[in-house]
């Protein structure tokens, strides 16, 4: 005997969504438009292929949920969002719909999430090309999107401004320092600023030698 439609309302909060009550199978929570085209009806009884989109419909409205809930704190990259989803036990497929839904809405955008993403490094924690182009990656950006974020926010000679001005600052750090030790820190603590070698070669060529004076404390990166 097919199971029936236990309930059917639409939700108080979410006027977008309808909460399905299935006797013996389970309660769901899915898009309206899912209901309407299904044509769920109270008492109606439902096949069990229809039971299983029913199911699919509500791990996607989870997931839609979820996905915004995270959004709404930051933004983020399509690749973060899978893996968090995931970690959710949400399925792949549905995980995927939801995104690719969201994608179309404009709440995904992996573009904006590189500018924001470079913009807030450069205004809290000045980083090279390398290491923002680092740190997009490891968050699922793909390479062009992280060129044209990078070319449009920042300049080769903003990077190489920016690289003399950390230099500066840190070689005033390594006062008291013998020279050749402290040139060697210096360069390691800019490269993993995440600036290359030709830009660290320039800071220090105008930067000129360590000066004399006290050690402070060199650790931090």
């Amino acid at each position: 005997m097919s199971p029936r439609v236990a309930r059917l309302r639409v939700s108080a909060r979410e006027p977008g969504v309808c909460r399905v009550e299935i006797e013996g199978v389970g309660r769901f929570q899915v898009d309206a438009r899912t209901v309407g085209a299904l044509g769920l009806a109270e008492g109606q009884a439902i096949a069990p292929e229809v039971v299983g989109r029913l199911v699919s419909a509500a791990e996607r409205q989870r997931a839609r949920t979820v996905a915004l809930g995270l959004l709404q704190r930051r933004l983020r990259s399509r690749a973060e969002l899978e893996s968090a989803l995931r970690r959710r036990g949400v399925p792949r497929d549905e995980a995927l719909a939801a995104i690719g839904e969201l994608a179309r809405s404009g709440w995904i955008d992996d573009a904006r999430f590189a500018r924001a993403w470079i913009a807030d490094r450069l205004a809290l924690r000045p980083s090279g090309a390398r290491r923002l182009r680092t740190e997009l990656a490891i968050r699922g950006v793909a390479p062009a999107v992280i060129a044209e974020a990078l070319a449009a926010q920042l300049l080769p000679e903003q990077e190489e401004a920016m690289a003399l001005r950390q230099a500066g600052d840190r070689l005033r750090r390594l006062r008291g320092l013998p020279p050749n030790v402290a040139r060697r820190r210096l360069v390691g603590w800019l490269q993993r600023r995440g600036y290359s070698s030709g830009t660290i070669a320039r800071a220090l060529r105008k930067v000129g030698p360590p000066g004399e004076g006290s050690p402070d404390d060199d650790s931090s990166d």
